[in-house]
């Protein structure tokens, strides 16, 4: 027993010239509740030993817990963050709806349009065949009117030489 507790001394000592102390049992729980079972399974424990595994034992259980809040708290503040992303995203998806269904309507304003325009060519197509039509027409009945007044003129001119030739 004594050889025991001398190994458990110098052990201990040892942790505390690394510069750890008592920080790397509580950093390190599982080693010295390990090294505690072992002594305990070979007899070599007396009662404060047993009080010194219920502290480890509460210690780990205090680190978990630690741990466990630690993580919660984190996962919380990551749920946060996710949801404000959500949020975020959730604003921009409307606002660029907002912005799609105007393109769309601007589009289908411009293909009414373009619609408009394409049926209206042949009109304006066949209009301007008619306005040519009507000024061929109106230069055809003005050279037409000519040439029964010029023809007019050559039998009056012809009648007047006839009268000047009987004379």
């Amino acid at each position: 027993m004594a050889e025991n507790v001398e190994r458990l001394t110098e052990e201990s000592s040892e942790a505390m010239e690394d510069g750890e102390g008592r920080a790397r049992f509580l950093k390190n729980p599982e080693d010295l509740l390990a090294m505690v079972k072992k002594l305990q399974r070979e007899g070599t424990l007396e009662p404060q030993i047993e009080d010194l595994i219920h502290r480890i034992s509460e210690l780990q259980q205090g680190l978990a817990k630690e741990k466990s809040s630690k993580e919660l708290g984190e996962t919380q503040a990551l749920w946060e963050a996710l949801n404000r992303e959500l949020d975020s995203l959730n604003v921009e998806k409307v606002h660029l709806e907002e912005v799609l269904n105007k393109k769309q309507e601007a589009l289908m304003i411009l293909q009414q349009h373009c619609q408009a325009r394409e049926s209206e060519a042949p009109r304006l197509a066949a209009g301007e065949q008619l306005k040519d039509l009507v000024v061929r027409h109106k230069d055809l009945w003005e050279f037409s009117v000519l040439e029964q007044r010029l023809a007019r003129e050559i039998r009056a001119l012809e009648r007047s030489r006839e009268q000047l030739r009987a004379e």
